[in-house]
């Protein structure tokens, strides 16, 4: 019996998954665990893997294809199975979802299909003759989004086209009848008098206005989940400027002994994910999660630091997990292999998922201070400025010190400005005394 192998869910936030490239071939024979193909999800490139073993019938898409959760992607079976069975069962399900959809999309398909309805006699009926395109709302031209697609790629401008679909609507028969029609010769000018030659004035060469960047998997799920997050969770900030010259002397000592012992070095950002750790412990109510579906607010009792990491295609937020409970050396070491994970995309779903609480550091890049977006579910996000050089009061005299500001974001419905505070201040203690950091 012909296998349908769908595509997985394989991250918390996926929602749709790009085939990357194909690694098996029709009518190769694989068995349950080999991996037929790569796919892109908004998080890293992840392994598809067969659960059965036979041999792979069809690869129903193509490279660099978008497929949703549950969508075909490869047919297994035995060698020459009849599968045509799953083929339609698939292909009708997309049917009913587009049809249940945006009725604009419903229309497009049915619009575009090249079958005439029949009429009353069980003759086909006429093709309805084209008309203008009428406006849709305020100066929208009625057309379908396969049309517009169509006419933005071939720069063809809608107003100028006339539709054959209901009510005039421009689908994509229109756009291709423009695209495949012959363009008319230019008419041969009349012989001129000659005059006298004249340099003719070199053209402009056209430069695109922009560069079209198509949206990654990743990019689509930051813009949707941050958004979520901004728009739905009441946000409020909280700011403390920390002396950290006591923090550098520490880090500096702290790297003399790891580099004797030949062990990874320790960085700002090393320190600080102990220090939230330790605070999150004492202030467990921002070591939470506002659950509305269910009800509750989850205060956490383990505690695992997000850090937040630039790659090229977005933002990733590996999670050092129990981070508590682990030395600095260990956090060191675990903060860099996810990092390297992370610009290799090769994060898997435990190395991002489940944190509590998540830090972000712009302060390599010189950035001062800012705020931070929290990262659902998350009631905190930590937002790390640069160290600064600054002149501060000491005993009644300016003399040179060492700043570091810490923007504290907030979910209101879970923390309250004194509890937020009240973190603030225990993170504060431990970074103006590291030495307890170590305890």
């Amino acid at each position: 019996m012909a296998i349908p192998v769908e595509m997985p869910k394989m991250s918390d936030t996926m929602e749709e998954g790009v085939l990357v490239a194909w690694l098996a071939e029709e009518g190769d024979a694989v068995s349950a665990g080999d991996v037929i193909a790569q796919v892109e999800t908004d998080k890293a490139t992840m392994d598809l893997e067969v659960y059965d073993d036979g041999v792979l019938l069809k690869r129903v898409i193509e490279e660099g294809d978008a497929v949703p959760i549950g969508g075909l992607i490869a047919v297994l079976g035995k060698e020459g199975e009849d599968i045509s069975d799953i083929l339609a069962k698939y292909q009708a399900g997309t049917a009913e979802a587009a049809a249940s959809g945006d009725g604009a999309e419903a229309e497009a398909e049915a619009a575009d299909a090249p079958a005439a309805p029949a009429g009353g006699d069980g003759a086909p009926a006429a093709r309805p003759e084209p008309v203008p395109a009428t406006a849709e709302g305020e100066g929208r031209i009625k057309a379908s989004p396969l049309a517009r697609r169509l006419a933005g790629e071939h720069g063809i401008d809608l107003a100028a086209v006339s539709g054959s679909g209901p009510e005039g609507r421009i689908i994509k028969r229109d756009i291709e009848a423009l695209i495949g029609a012959p363009k008319a010769a230019p008419a041969r000018p009349e012989p001129a008098r000659p005059e006298p030659a004249r340099p003719e004035p070199r053209p402009a060469e056209a430069e695109p206005l922009y560069e079209a960047v198509p949206i990654s998997q990743m990019r689509k799920t930051i813009a949707r989940r941050l958004a979520e997050s901004k728009f739905t969770a009441p946000h409020f900030y909280l700011q403390v400027d920390v002396n950290v010259e006591p923090l550098v002397a520490f880090r500096r000592q702290l790297n003399e002994l790891a580099e004797a012992q030949g062990r990874a070095k320790v960085s700002f950002n090393d320190l600080i994910t102990k220090a939230c750790a330790l605070a999150l412990r004492q202030h467990p109510q921002v070591n939470a999660s506002y659950l509305e579906k269910e009800g509750e607010i989850r205060q956490y009792k383990a505690v695992h630091v997000a850090v937040a990491v630039a790659i090229d295609e977005g933002l990733v937020t590996p999670v050092i997990r129990h981070a508590d409970q682990k030395g600095l050396a260990q956090i060191a070491e675990e903060t860099r292999a996810l990092a390297e994970k992370a610009r290799d995309r090769k994060l898997q779903p435990e190395d991002y998922t489940g944190s509590t609480f998540t830090t972000s550091n712009l302060g390599m890049f010189g950035i001062e201070e800012f705020t931070a977006i929290i990262n659902p579910p998350n009631a905190c996000i930590l937002a790390i400025g640069a160290i600064r050089d600054v002149p501060v009061v000491r005993d009644g005299e300016v003399v040179p010190g060492k700043r570091m500001k810490l923007t504290l974001s907030c979910d209101h419905r879970i923390v309250d400005g004194a509890v937020g505070a009240r973190f603030l201040a225990t993170l504060q203690q431990y970074l103006e005394e590291p030495m307890n950091l170590l305890l």
